[in-house]
């Protein structure tokens, strides 16, 4: 949910403890929404 709110993933890495962000990767989910809000954000 943090991710989806707009949390960095490297934020919630340490939030949780994980060393390495991979361990993150397997439970992120990725909301289409939030791709879509981001490429218009950082693409335009």
């Amino acid at each position: 949910m943090a991710i989806d709110k707009g949390m960095p993933i490297e934020q919630v890495q340490r939030l949780l403890g994980h060393v390495r962000i991979d361990t993150k990767l397997r439970y992120a989910i990725v909301n289409q929404k939030n791709v879509k809000m981001a490429h218009k954000k950082y693409i335009g």
